[in-house]
C-alpha cells in the first residue's frame, strides 16, 4: 500500500512539472525565425532580392498578425513588397512570410539603409486611459536587414529626379486623428489615439451567411476615420463597408481596425461550413467580456500597470516628448487640444502637491507651447 502511495505521489509530481514546463514554454505570442543573411549589397542596377522569414505563434490563443516595415529613408519603402501582410495564427502555428526588394534605375538612391521587418501581434481590446487618450499595445518581434546601395556606373548619391518619397496623406472620407507611436519598449509597440474603440464580432461564424461586425467607440466620440478590414486565410484584404459581412471561405479570418496608416486592433474569427454547430464559449470570448465590463466600469488598467513609477511628472514629460516628435501629424486645433490635456494633468498634480520633477515637466510643456504657437 505504501509503495502504491509513493508511486502515485511521484506521478503527481512528474505531471505537475510537465504542466509547469508547458506553461513556461509559452511565449509572448509572436516569435520570428529570420534568415542568417542580415546584410545585402545592391551591386548592380536594377537590383532584385528575394527572401523570407517565419512567424510563429508561441502563445496560448489565436492571434491576428500584421507585418510592419520600418525604414530610415522614405524612398526605401517603395522598394519593398511583403506577402502576406496580415494573417491569423493559432497557438503553435507558423507562417512563411516572403519579401522582395526591387530597386530600379529610376528609384535608386545610394546609401546605407536599415530595414526592420516587424511581425506584430495586434491587441484584441483597448486599455482605457484616465485621460482622453486610448492605448493600444501590440506584441512584436523583429528581423533587421541592412541594405547598401553603392555608387554604380557613375550613379550619383541622392534621390534620382522623379523619385517620390512616401508621405502621410489624408485619405478622402477620413480625418486626422490625434495619433502617434511611442518609441519601442522591449517587445511592445504602443500606439495612442484620441478615442477608445472595440471590435464587435463573434469568435465563430458560418461561411456565406451575413455576420454582424461593428465598432464600439466610447466616450461618445465618432467612429469617423476608423475602418474595419477582413483578412482571409489567404491574406487577402476585404473592406467591411456595412454592419453585415459575408465570409466567402472557411478557415481562420481576421478582423482589423485601422486608423489612418495604423492597424490598431485585431480579432480572429473562425469561419465554419454551413449546418448547425454547437459552439461553447471559449477563453477569447470570456476575456473579451471581462475586458468590456472593466472598460464600462472605468477601471484604470493603464494606471494600475504603472503604479511602480514613483514620479508622476515623468508621464507628462514623456507625452510632451512624443507630441514634439510627431508634431507634424497634428493639425493646429488638435495640437492645441493635446497640449491642453497634458497641461491640465500637470496642474492637477500640482493641486494635489504630488512629489516629483515639476521643473522638467513644466519646461517640457512650455517648450511645447512655444512650438504650438510657431505651428499656428
Amino acid at each position: 500500500m505504501m509503495r502504491r502511495i509513493i508511486i502515485i505521489s511521484v506521478l503527481i509530481i512528474l505531471l505537475s512539472h510537465s504542466v509547469v514546463g508547458i506553461a513556461n514554454a509559452a511565449g509572448s505570442g509572436v516569435k520570428v525565425f529570420a534568415p542568417t543573411e542580415t546584410f545585402i549589397e545592391a551591386d548592380t542596377l536594377p537590383y532584385t532580392y528575394n527572401s523570407s522569414f517565419v512567424v510563429l505563434n508561441d502563445g496560448q490563443q489565436d492571434g491576428v498578425y500584421v507585418i510592419r516595415v520600418t525604414v530610415d529613408d522614405p524612398v526605401a519603402i517603395t522598394w519593398i513588397n511583403v506577402t502576406p501582410a496580415a494573417f491569423v495564427l493559432s497557438p503553435g502555428e507558423s507562417k512563411l512570410v516572403h519579401f522582395e526588394i526591387n530597386i530600379s534605375n529610376e528609384q535608386a538612391k545610394t546609401g546605407k539603409y536599415n530595414i526592420i521587418f516587424t511581425p506584430t501581434l495586434l491587441p484584441r481590446n483597448v486599455e482605457p486611459y484616465l485621460d482622453t487618450f486610448a492605448q493600444y499595445v501590440s506584441i512584436v518581434d523583429y528581423y533587421n536587414l541592412t541594405l547598401v546601395v553603392p555608387p554604380i556606373n557613375g550613379f550619383a548619391a541622392g534621390i534620382v529626379e522623379g523619385g517620390t518619397p512616401v508621405v502621410f496623406q489624408d485619405i478622402p472620407g477620413r480625418v486626422n486623428l490625434v495619433q502617434y507611436s511611442r518609441p519601442l519598449d522591449g517587445n511592445r509597440d504602443v500606439i495612442e489615439i484620441d478615442r477608445a474603440i472595440r471590435i464587435n464580432a463573434p469568435t465563430a461564424a458560418t461561411v456565406q451567411e451575413p455576420t454582424s461586425i461593428s465598432l464600439s467607440v466610447f466616450e461618445g466620440l465618432s467612429n469617423r476615420g476608423i475602418d474595419l478590414i477582413a483578412v482571409s486565410p489567404e491574406g487577402i484584404f476585404y473592406p467591411i463597408t456595412s454592419e453585415d459581412f459575408t465570409f466567402t471561405s472557411e478557415g481562420k479570418w481576421g478582423i482589423i481596425a485601422t486608423a489612418g496608416d495604423q492597424m490598431l486592433l485585431g480579432k480572429p474569427i473562425t469561419i465554419n461550413k454551413g449546418g448547425a454547430q454547437l459552439v461553447m464559449p471559449g477563453m477569447d470570448t470570456i476575456l473579451a467580456a471581462i475586458s468590456f465590463i472593466l472598460l464600462l466600469s472605468i477601471v484604470p488598467i493603464w494606471f494600475l500597470t504603472r503604479r511602480s513609477r514613483t514620479d508622476p511628472y515623468q508621464d507628462i514629460t514623456f507625452k510632451a516628448y512624443v507630441i514634439r516628435k510627431y508634431i507634424d501629424h497634428f493639425d493646429s486645433e488638435k495640437l492645441k487640444r493635446a497640449v491642453g490635456y497634458i497641461e491640465d494633468e500637470y496642474y492637477d498634480l500640482i493641486s494635489k502637491d504630488a512629489p516629483g520633477d515639476r521643473e522638467q515637466a513644466r519646461a517640457s510643456i512650455d517648450e511645447l507651447r512655444t512650438l504650438t504657437r510657431l505651428e499656428s
